[in-house]
């Protein structure tokens, strides 16, 4: 297939990314096809990693049964598609459609001319004699296979664009990224060509590959760190999210885009008097597309696996904390002003935006030493209530594994936190936002329009 019937057939306009999952039994894989169902993966890839493909094919039957509609690709491993097809159509026959085969080699040797491959010709031919229809991807230059040389890249994707539908490749090893330039020399070589990726792509790196890539199959990238079985739906969200943000092979979302995050302008000016503060970010959680983009950005550089319990700020750190703590799937810890907590608690003193003194208070004990927080307020002005909260973790021996919010004013106390701890904001440093919120002044409000932060209601 070439590129563009690829991303036809997915109905995808980015890279489509495809979660490979290492089964152990039927029970462990419908619990990750469900989590790749529910993110909106285009489908998935079931990989016997620990056991025979005798022992594979009854899960596979059994999988194919309870999901029928789903994309299903497979990969039998270490075992080339000469060995294969026949195996997927006699399942064809049977009633238990596959959709895509991955092979880990594909069996080029860019040493050979392209019309003098007879391992790839006759793995052609076995799919064809087989009368299988599925998607053949081929592993070229790929992990654990016969080492091919740089300056050859380009002459294996060449050869490999003739007799696959498409063409794999990978890092060094499992988990390991795929350098650029050898993913530039496989386009090279294969410009028109759908080409995957199947080894070391996360919601951090992805932006290196979708100018050049097709398709991704992922695993590492999206499990749970230390478990190669099970998808974390965090990263999985992280990793779709940052793939739509690529059309046509080309991001929509470079820098100066980025900054303009659109949902910041349903925060509404101030309308009361000066002892109120200066806007009001809250109304953009009314509307729900801007409240949920708002969290993913949020979210993008945190995963479940490194943060055990997320804490709010009294009060308007609960609605973004217990939000975020919902999607992480993890618990909630309230830090409250003084005199709230009706049990044993710690108490530190704090000077707030407005420069009165406030004590800020946390149940006692709130968690076991060692715990994981992540830190979660509405906006940072002066640092003072944030730095109370990271006081409070820290005199239970927590771990401040990270600070939220939407926006820290830039002075010398965020511009620290931002050195010290990993931050996520949806006002990007050094942006033209930024230098607005530090100036307390939006250019939107002159034209804001209350009306804008309504939800959207379906008409009947």
């Amino acid at each position: 297939m070439n590129k563009a019937e690829i991303h036809k057939y997915f109905k995808s306009t980015g890279s489509v990314i495809l979660p490979v999952i290492h089964v152990l039994d039927v029970q462990q894989t419908s619990k990750n096809i469900n989590i790749a169902i529910n993110e909106g993966a285009a489908g998935v890839f079931l990989i016997n990693h620990d056991f025979s493909v005798e022992t594979f094919l009854p899960i596979i039957k059994t999988i194919r049964t309870k999901y029928p509609f789903l994309w299903l690709g497979v990969n039998f491993l270490g075992v080339p598609g000469d060995k294969a097809f026949p195996v997927l159509g006699k399942l064809q026959t049977e009633g238990t459609a596959i959709d895509g085969y991955w092979a880990d080699d594909a069996c080029i040797d860019e040493r050979t001319e392209a019309s003098n491959q007879a391992h790839a010709q006759n793995i052609l031919d076995e799919k064809t004699k087989a009368n299988w229809d599925g998607l053949y991807l081929g592993g070229t230059a790929f992990k654990k296979q016969r080492e091919v040389d740089p300056e050859d890249y380009e002459a294996a994707a060449r050869i490999a664009s003739q007799w696959m539908d498409v063409v794999m490749t990978s890092g060094q090893a499992t988990g390991c990224e795929t350098p650029e330039d050898k993913i530039a020399s496989f386009r090279r070589g294969a410009p028109n060509k759908a080409l995957g990726v199947a080894s070391g792509v996360s919601p951090a790196n992805i932006h290196n590959y979708s100018k050049d890539v097709d398709i991704i199959l992922v695993a590492t990238g999206i499990n749970y760190s230390g478990d190669f079985y099970n998808i974390d739906p965090l990263l999985l969200r992280q990793l779709l999210h940052e793939s739509r943000k690529y059309v046509n092979n080309k991001s929509d979302t470079d820098t100066a885009e980025r900054a303009d995050r659109w949902y910041l302008t349903r925060m509404s000016p101030r309308s009361r008097g000066e002892k109120y503060a200066w806007l009001d970010p809250s109304s953009s959680y009314i509307n729900a597309q801007a409240f949920h983009t708002m969290l993913d950005d949020l979210l993008e550089p945190y995963s479940s696996s490194e943060i055990d319990v997320v804490a709010g700020f009294d009060a308007a750190g609960f609605v973004l904390g217990a939000a975020m703590a919902t999607r992480l799937g993890k618990g909630f810890l309230t830090l409250r002003k003084g005199g709230k907590i009706p049990v044993t608690y710690d108490v530190v003193p704090m000077t707030n935006y407005s420069g009165q003194t406030q004590e800020l208070e946390m149940r006692k004990p709130a968690f076991a030493p060692g715990t994981r927080v992540l830190l979660v307020d509405q906006w940072i002005e002066t640092g003072g209530t944030m730095d109370a909260g990271i006081r409070l973790v820290e005199r239970q021996h927590g771990i401040v594994a990270g600070i939220a919010a939407v926006c820290l004013e830039e002075n010398d106390v965020s511009n620290k936190m931002r050195a010290t701890y990993k931050v996520s904001s949806c006002v990007l440093p050094g942006t033209e936002m930024q230098r607005q919120c530090n100036s307390k002044h939006l250019e939107y409000f002159s034209t804001f329009n209350p009306e804008c932060i309504f939800p959207d209601i379906p008409k009947t």
